[in-house]
């Protein structure tokens, strides 16, 4: 399983990045949160990966900190919830936010967010 990359970012754009560790170009798909933090092409970055293989296909999705790497996980622990939703949702609430809404049991927050029903917000506030 692959935990971190750390290496040249050699292309970025919305829809994923491209680091290329020892001549190799591993795609990343990441949060706006994160997207917006990444240096400039040509210049070195490092990220926490979660490593997604399901029976077709493996997907690295990539994060600037350990923190939000956790709620990424927490929020795909949770029935319904996959990773693209899970980074679509870290794209429009901070991972701190999203804490926040669920140990208050802010359930009209996280209905607030694009993509997140309440049965699947209600589900998050009693996990």
């Amino acid at each position: 399983m692959i935990a971190s990359l750390q290496g040249t970012l050699t292309h970025k754009s919305l829809s994923g990045i491209i680091v290329e560790v020892n001549g190799i170009g591993y795609q990343v798909f990441v949060p706006l949160s994160t997207y917006y933090e990444l240096p400039e092409v040509g210049l070195p970055v490092s990220l926490k990966i979660h490593t997604y293989v399901k029976e077709d296909a493996l997907q690295l999705f990539g994060f600037r900190t350990e923190e939000e790497k956790d709620v990424f996980q927490l929020m795909i622990s949770v029935t319904g919830i996959g990773p693209r939703l899970a980074t679509n949702i870290l794209s429009g609430i901070s991972a701190l936010e999203f804490v926040r809404a669920v140990c208050n049991d802010d359930v009209k927050r996280l209905v607030g967010i694009p993509g997140v029903g309440r049965k699947t917000a209600t589900a998050w506030s009693s996990s």
